[in-house]
């Protein structure tokens, strides 16, 4: 198939969707109406947005656990036993 003249085609389209948009405005005696968007939430939503700032304006570090751990890998206490090692490995890798 030969297309020819893709320019006047689509000025032809285009020509029609000014005249059916016009149309559609005479016949609804409206123009230049703008209307603006509303958004309502709910009070769930409302009170899920309040968790999420107090949550976002916390640490994400526990530093009482931080300071635990330092404490035993200081005095030498901390132990990890290697069957937990190698379990977390297993379950992180299958």
């Amino acid at each position: 198939m030969i297309v020819n003249n893709v320019n006047s085609m689509a000025n032809l389209y285009s020509s029609n969707a000014v005249v059916a948009t016009r149309y559609a405005n005479s016949a609804t005696g409206a123009r230049n109406i703008q209307k603006r968007d509303e958004l309502s939430l709910s009070k769930e939503a409302q009170s899920f947005s309040e968790i999420l700032k107090k949550l976002r304006g916390e640490s994400e570090v526990r530093q009482d656990k931080v300071k635990q751990y330092e404490q035993a890998v200081s005095a030498g206490t901390y132990n990890v036993s290697a069957e937990n090692i190698a379990a977390s490995i297993l379950l992180t890798r299958f």
